[in-house]
């Protein structure tokens, strides 16, 4: 065995930097220190890697790293680091290989660290659902996945639960993962618990939970961290910015890309920027040494800038106006693995749930309490209030902000055009009053004007009021003379104007569903 190791070598550090920041999940364990991990590809090929890894004297794995240079690999480390909780200033965790003794200490290090699980186990302390299933236990601020290793609650993915046997809470992507290399599995079989052992669930039940919970996956999850979704620039307004972001930190919510930063559109105030939308703002170094007196007022802007960032960051009545809904008895978020994911608790019949622009899906109650603190959805990082961006984000019951106005207007509805075949005409609805409004003010302004821009007849055919539009320059088919047209007597009180290009005639009759509506047209 190779001389015991002090401290840390630079590719070691690397490599338990890669250890912490990549993606492992423990899918079968061969013995007390022999598993098999699955590593995630990267995202255009997206092929998992398994790797064999036992700890001892000295540790292997099947990685090319350390075949090749017979060190510390990343998948070592993980299990040193996240799996048996090691520093990574611990002696243990910079050695390539531990005697037995050194084994029993981590064993019974992860033995303690379960203890409180086990004490419940044993108790029989636990609760039996509605369902007849064990009750889930309550996530806690510290549990973390068994196959992953993450944190629950901050990597905020969908999680399942042992329905026969300790009740823990397990990732649905990693349970899935977790039943694919169990061996003689039908859909009618049991899945075992990797924690307690004892029967998890049904198969078939997990995976409907595994098909459900992609719905709460959604398109902005999926994009580039370098995209800062939701933020626009101030000065060019492209939208999201992509690259390095600025932030002003006097100005409330203004923001500027890497080009319009370096082009000084904003010069007298201090920024913050970020190279990717999950990290944090960190100071811009000015080009220029300030003086003692830019300096103070440096420090005084960056204190005044953490005490904004305290306060609520999204508007009580944005808040109020993003879209919600009552879960009712057979709504679709009822479904099995459907749930919230700041809680990770499933949807109930009475909860009322709020939606974000990014089409995440919250209980209100958690999602307004993140909003009284972060103005970004917790999952993507989208901003949810930009002035800029506000006014284009289409929401249904975005009307709420103008509801006092709106109470004394009238509501502006769509108007529906149709095309009447065999006239030539476009047939638009109106609202009642406008016919009677256009044929009285219209003639008053064209006899001032030298070129017609709208209109240059009002004529009465038979009752029928009738309007053609001209153009600027007049033509063979202008409408300088009167046309002798007959309708049916069911179009009577319709505005008609000659739909362009009607190079083809159709002789069919205008059918009865088209009282109410005006025509328009323009000639061609």
């Amino acid at each position: 065995m190779a001389r015991r190791r002090v401290t840390a070598s630079a590719a070691l550090s690397r490599r338990q930097e890669q250890a912490l920041g990549c993606s492992l999940r423990l899918v079968r364990e061969l013995g007390p220190t022999a598993f098999v991990l699955r590593e995630e590809g990267p995202p255009p090929a997206a092929r998992a890697a398994e790797h064999r890894v036992f700890l001892g004297n000295p540790h292997t794995c099947s990685c090319a790293v350390f075949v090749n240079e017979k060190d510390l690999c990343k998948h070592i480390c993980w299990l040193l680091l996240k799996k048996f909780k090691l520093p990574r200033d611990h002696e243990y965790a910079l050695q390539l290989g531990l005697v037995e003794s050194e084994i029993n200490y981590m064993l019974q290090g992860l033995q303690v660290t379960s203890q409180p699980r086990e004490t419940i186990n044993s108790a029989k302390e636990l609760q039996i659902a509605d369902d007849g299933y064990i009750a889930q236990k309550e996530i806690d601020t510290e549990d973390v996945c068994p196959i992953c290793q993450d944190t629950l609650l901050k990597k905020m993915l969908p999680v399942t639960y042992c329905r026969f046997g300790c009740g823990n809470n397990i990732h649905i992507v990693c349970m899935k993962i977790w039943t694919d290399h169990q061996k003689e599995l039908e859909k009618d079989s049991l899945v075992k618990c990797p924690l307690c052992r004892e029967d998890f669930a049904p198969l078939k039940l997990i995976l409907e939970e595994f098909r459900n919970c992609k719905r709460l996956v959604t398109v902005a999850e999926k994009q580039h961290l370098d995209k800062h979704l939701g933020i626009p620039c101030n000065n060019c307004r492209v939208c999201p910015i992509e690259g390095n972001c600025y932030k002003c930190t006097d100005c409330s919510e203004y923001h500027l890309c890497h080009g319009c930063f370096r082009s000084f559109c904003h010069p007298s105030h201090n920024f913050a920027f970020r190279e990717k939308r999950n990290q944090k703002w960190r100071s811009v170094e000015p080009a220029v040494k300030p003086s003692t007196s830019e300096q103070l007022h440096r420090v005084d802007a960056e204190q005044n800038s953490n005490e904004k960032e305290k306060v609520s960051c999204v508007p009580v009545q944005i808040m109020n106006s993003l879209p919600t809904m009552l879960v009712r008895k057979c709504s679709s978020l009822l479904d099995p693995g459907l749930q919230c994911r700041l809680c990770l608790k499933s949807f109930c019949i009475g909860q009322v749930t709020r939606f974000l622009p990014c089409e995440h899906k919250f209980h209100r109650n958690c999602i307004d309490h993140w909003l009284h603190k972060e103005n970004a959805c917790p999952i993507d990082g989208q901003t949810v209030y930009n002035p800029l961006t506000w006014e284009m984000v289409p929401r249904k019951d975005k009307a709420n902000l103008l509801a006092p106005k709106a109470k004394n207007s009238p509501t502006k509805q769509t108007e529906q055009q149709l095309f009447i075949p065999g006239t030539g005409l476009l047939a638009k609805q109106m609202k009642p009053g406008h016919i009677a409004e256009k044929t009285q003010t219209s003639p008053q302004g064209y006899h001032n004007k030298n070129v017609p821009s709208e209109c240059e007849q009002n004529l009465t055919l038979n009752g029928i009021s009738y309007t053609s539009a001209g153009d600027s320059v007049p033509n063979l088919y202008s409408t300088q003379k009167a046309r002798s047209l007959k309708f049916s007597r069911y179009v009577k009180g319709l505005v008609l104007i000659p739909k362009p290009d009607a190079n083809v005639f159709m002789q069919k009759s205008v059918g009865t569903g088209l009282r109410g509506l005006s025509v328009y047209g323009n000639t061609g």
